[in-house]
């Protein structure tokens, strides 16, 4: 029997080491402390290029980080 394992990648604050989401109320991003609430991405290429949109209005690019 295969199983399908979905991938989920977070983006990852480097400088702070918090994760970053969208807040539900005013859809802004913000900063959590756990992965599991964290704004979750099934395709490494989506997580990739989020992260580089927002680094080009921070003054850091998140880190891309795999859960398992």
């Amino acid at each position: 029997m295969t199983t399908t394992h979905l991938e989920r990648y977070v983006l990852r604050s480097p400088k702070a080491g918090t994760y970053f989401r969208v807040n539900d109320q005013d859809q802004r991003i913000e900063n959590v402390d756990s992965p599991d609430t964290a704004w979750a991405f099934h395709s490494h290429e989506g997580a990739i290029t989020h992260a580089r949109w927002m680094g080009q209005i921070m003054d850091e690019t998140p880190d891309v980080v795999m859960l398992r």
